[in-house]
């Protein structure tokens, strides 16, 4: 060698092969991110007929409310619609739930994709309990607008 010991020189090398590999990483998740968004993301069966435990009270939809505020709105927004602050940095776009096609998902399958998680979105199943998982469940579907024709309970969320 020319001076330089081996080590120098797979120290100089070093950094930027890992360089190179957090980037290739980087790509490859977003990557997957992308494909992963591309399937559709339906609860089992089994999952989707379960009924909703916690009734929705004003008590129930305001602790929903609460945890919403804590954990969703960054992601998801003030009115539900995934145009949070943090969804403009995701590969993948926040559910809104201010859509209408949201009523004809159940509240068992609401509960497990609160549950489940699908990157970007995180699972919660650590972090809330189940009480809160299906008090987040009954807030959401305060975002969601009746059809034509049909009232709406829905609060009005010009409050949020």
């Amino acid at each position: 060698m020319t001076g330089r010991s081996r080590k120098n020189s797979l120290w100089f090398v070093g950094p930027w092969a890992a360089l190179a590999l957090f980037s290739m990483l980087a790509v490859a998740a977003s990557l997957a991110a992308q494909g992963n968004a591309a399937q559709p993301w339906d609860a089992p069966a089994s999952a989707a007929e379960v009924k909703n435990p916690v009734s929705p009270t004003p008590q129930n939809v305001s602790a929903g409310k609460d945890l919403y505020e804590d954990n969703c709105l960054s992601c998801h927004g003030e009115k539900g619609a995934g145009d949070g602050i943090a969804a403009q940095n995701l590969s993948v776009k926040p559910a809104n739930f201010a859509d209408a096609k949201l009523k004809s998902e159940t509240d068992g399958s609401l509960f497990w994709k609160i549950t489940t998680g699908k990157a970007p979105m995180p699972s919660w199943k650590d972090d809330l309990s189940e009480t809160q998982r299906w008090q987040l469940v009954d807030y959401i579907r305060t975002f969601a607008k009746a059809p034509a024709g049909e009232k709406s309970a829905a609060p009005d969320h010009e409050q949020h």
